[in-house]
Parts: structure tokens; sequence; C-alpha cells
């Protein structure tokens, strides 16, 4: 939660769902406010990627398990606990590609697709490039055969076993500054393939609200919105506002 609107934010929709949660499952809740690297390349880029470094953090030595979790997420407090059945050396995490689901995805995409400009950064090649994992990491110079995309606003961790992964992905990997990278995603997605990491897990614990909303799923005046928005919390276990966070204030 790093600036002062991000932070606000954190505190007044976020944190008390947030503590009732880890409350529940005897999880200490960490909250980073000011970057972990404060060097000239981590300012030209966003700090999503920081993400990487929190199991380098002297915080994090004597955890046996960590889960990052994107600032701009509800928890469910009744939700379980997201590690139970993950083992230790593997990644917890979604798979983006199937959600909200196969078919729903895939025609979503095409009407994006089809209604995308020609030229830009986000044209119609680079939203049809989201119809196949292994294209879509391509797209930006990846190898490609990957299966799925590893949605990294979640993810179960093990400091252990965990660190220098995401330590590699931080120092070996750049994104230009374009927001069309989706920042640390696409390579941390691929490095977790590659190296048999992925352990999938249920698709409520990274609910997906931009999706959901471009399914239709809703309504055009606010008390629709709120009805929608209020839905989507009471069937999801943790909902992710990537790309829409001024919604977050509806379940206010």
């Amino acid at each position: 939660a790093v600036g002062e609107n991000y932070r606000e934010r954190f505190e007044r929709l976020c944190r008390p769902n947030w503590e009732a949660y880890a409350r529940r499952h005897g999880y200490e809740l960490i909250v980073h406010t000011a970057p972990l690297d404060e060097s000239s390349r981590a300012q030209k880029r966003s700090p999503a990627w920081q993400k990487c470094l929190v199991l380098g953090t002297p915080q994090m030595r004597d955890y046996e398990r960590a889960v990052w979790i994107d600032s701009d997420i509800l928890l469910n407090p009744m939700a379980p606990d997201i590690c139970e059945g993950v083992p230790p050396e593997k990644v917890g995490a979604t798979d983006e590609h199937r959600f909200p689901s196969a078919e729903g995805r895939q025609a979503i995409l095409e009407a994006i697709a089809n209604a995308a400009p020609d030229a830009g950064e986000l044209n119609k090649d680079f939203w049809k490039s989201w119809r196949d994992p292994s294209h879509w990491h391509r797209a930006f110079g990846l190898p490609g055969g990957q299966a799925h995309i590893v949605q990294t606003g979640v993810l179960a961790l093990c400091p252990r076993h965990h660190h220098d992964l995401l330590r590699r992905v931080y120092d070996a990997y750049e994104d230009g500054g374009r927001q069309s990278l989706n920042y640390e995603m696409r390579p941390l997605s691929h490095e977790i393939q590659t190296q048999g990491k992925a352990h999938w897990i249920d698709a409520r614990f990274n609910t997906l609200v931009w999706w959901l909303f471009l399914s239709g799923q809703h309504g055009t005046s606010e008390a629709e919105l709120r009805t929608f928005v209020r839905t989507c919390y009471a069937q999801s276990y943790f909902l992710h506002f990537a790309g829409c966070a001024h919604l977050m204030a509806l379940l206010g």
C-alpha cells in the first residue's frame, strides 16, 4: 500500500476484513507502506514488482508460510485457509486463463479484440494474445509453451522454497515502463510454470471483478452496481478489484 491514496484506501476498506481473516486462521498481517527497493531502477517501474522482494525481508525469515495479497483485494473473513492443501514447495495460485470460465473468457476477449484499435499499446493483437497462455507469454519475448496464466495478485508462498524464484524474477526482467506487460505478472507466471512450482487453487481466492463486470453480470445504476459488487463479495473468498478499484467503495 505504497502512496497516500493506496494507504488510505487500504486502511478504510481492507484492514478490518483482512484482520478478521488473519485472526481466524492464525496469520500475522504485515502491510508494506514503503518501497523495499528505492533504487532508481525500482522507481522507474510499478511498485507491483516489489512483491518479489517480500520473502527476503527480516520480518519473513522465521515464517513457514507467507501469503502475498495485492492491496486492491477485499477478503471474506469466513473464507477457508488459503494455504490448506498447498504443498510447501509449491506456489498456490489461480489460473486466470480459465476465469470466469473457459467459454466466458473467450467470448469476452473476442468482444474486446473486436472493439480495440488496430494500433497502439492495447491494440487488437494485444487482446488476441490473451486468448492463449503460450501466446500471452511469447507476446513479450518470453518462451512459450505454457498452458496457464498465473494470476499474481494472490500467491500462497513458502519463504525457504520461493525466495530465490521471486528474487530471480525481480533481478532478471524488465517491463520498460509498459503497462501492457502487466508488470511482474508475465515473467513471474512464466518462471513459476517453468520450474514446475504451480499448485492451482480455487478461483474464489482471486475473484477478478473486472472480468465479471465485462461478462455483463451487472446493471448500470449505482444501486445495481452496488448489488453486483456485494453479490460478488458474498460468493468469493478474496475479491480482487484490479482495473476497477473505484468499485471497492460500493461495499462500504
